[in-house]
């Protein structure tokens, strides 16, 4: 079987400034769905019509060298275990937006303060195949940080350069199912491996703000 086509956007080194810049631009205020990078079967209109909201926090932490990125690893008691994610979770009924929603979660899941984030903005949606519509919300924090794994969702609370997620040789192929003609991405950083619907948001964000990079200054306000 071919994988798909190798993901190559342009390596990115992003701060603060450039990122407030992107999410004040008309592409970070009406961004682009997320796509599934993954070769395999997107989400159909009948998944698409039933997804259930929900919404994950990118916490990008302001450090005096650079930005850093928060991230979970799930419980082996829950679904997905051991799995690398962004902090996150469903929508809740009292959740007055998507943003309430990833600070609600990111709060329960490790203990990280409303208070202490400040949303840039949103991506676009990704429709998972297990029917999750996910919105990804960005946002800064300043440190120092009290953080408090929950034990029933989170078993480590992972720290990692933003680089990693902005350069093209951090995802590769990782699994086949050549029976199926289906091959995943991964996002490989030490003993960080990012699989699954996380790996395509990850890749979306840096799809996103390379695209956005690549047309500047014209779309800078």
């Amino acid at each position: 079987m071919e994988p798909p086509e190798t993901f190559d956007p342009p390596d990115l080194d992003l701060d603060r400034p450039l990122l407030e810049r992107y999410f004040a631009s008309l592409a970070g205020r009406t961004p682009a769905e997320i796509g599934n990078y993954h070769q395999e079967t997107p989400a159909d209109e009948s998944i698409r019509a039933r997804a259930i909201p929900a919404s994950v926090l990118i916490p990008l932490v302001e450090h005096t060298d650079g930005l850093s990125v928060l991230l979970t690893r799930r419980s082996v008691d829950i679904s997905y275990p051991g799995q690398v994610c962004f902090p996150g979770g469903r929508a809740d009924p009292e959740d007055a937006s998507p943003e309430a929603t990833a600070l609600r979660e990111a709060h329960e899941e490790i203990g990280l303060d409303p208070e202490s984030v400040r949303i840039l903005g949103r991506l676009g949606d990704y429709y998972t195949q297990s029917a999750f519509r996910i919105t990804p919300v960005v946002g800064l924090v300043r440190p120092p940080l009290e953080l408090t794994p929950s034990p029933r969702e989170v078993t480590e609370i992972l720290e990692v350069p933003l680089q990693v997620l902005t350069r093209a040789k951090s995802y590769r192929i990782w699994r086949t199912v050549p029976e199926r003609e289906q091959a995943f991405y991964a996002l490989e950083h030490g003993k960080v491996r990012v699989t699954g619907p996380t790996v395509c948001v990850a890749m979306g964000f840096y799809e996103a703000l390379a695209l956005w990079v690549s047309s500047a200054p014209c779309d800078i306000p």
